[in-house]
């Protein structure tokens, strides 16, 4: 059902009622198993759009062209309500060892950009260090780092 959603409902790809059918008797005649109707179908959809929401919203520009638009804030906001996906989310960049975790972050942290921009933590073997707190280096010597990298 999963699949059948997907393909039917991506924004990119719009199906007629017409092909919907046609791709439901062609299922048949390869004998396919379980195939639902064109009804079940719509319904199906409909139903995961109620539980789960649907970011995509259609615009019209000035133009007369059509767009298709995510509210990202909707998106991430679902993500972290649910506990499947809230705890592999990482909020931070990750020090792995010879490269970064989060690539967007990397030039933000090597440039002189304003401290609002910049990272506020950063993850190292699984310790996760703050900017403008007290660290203590292996020499046992303390500093305070304006900024990670």
């Amino acid at each position: 059902l999963f699949l059948t959603d997907l393909l039917l409902t991506s924004p990119r790809l719009r199906f007629s009622d017409a092909q919907i059918s046609a791709m439901l008797r062609w299922a048949k005649a390869l004998h396919a198993r379980d195939i639902l109707t064109l009804y079940a179908i719509k319904k199906m959809c409909q139903d995961l759009r109620r539980l789960v929401g649907d970011p995509t919203k259609k615009v019209v520009s000035p133009s007369g062209n059509i767009l298709y638009i995510n509210d990202i804030g909707a998106a991430v906001a679902i993500d972290y309500a649910n506990p499947l996906t809230r705890f592999a989310m990482s909020n931070f960049p990750e020090d792995c060892g010879g490269y970064m975790s989060e690539a967007q972050h990397g030039f933000k942290m090597f440039c002189d950009g304003p401290e609002g921009i910049v990272t506020p933590a950063v993850r190292v073997e699984g310790k996760i260090f703050f900017t403008q707190e007290l660290l203590q280096r292996s020499d046992v010597s303390y500093f305070i780092p304006e900024r990670f990298f």
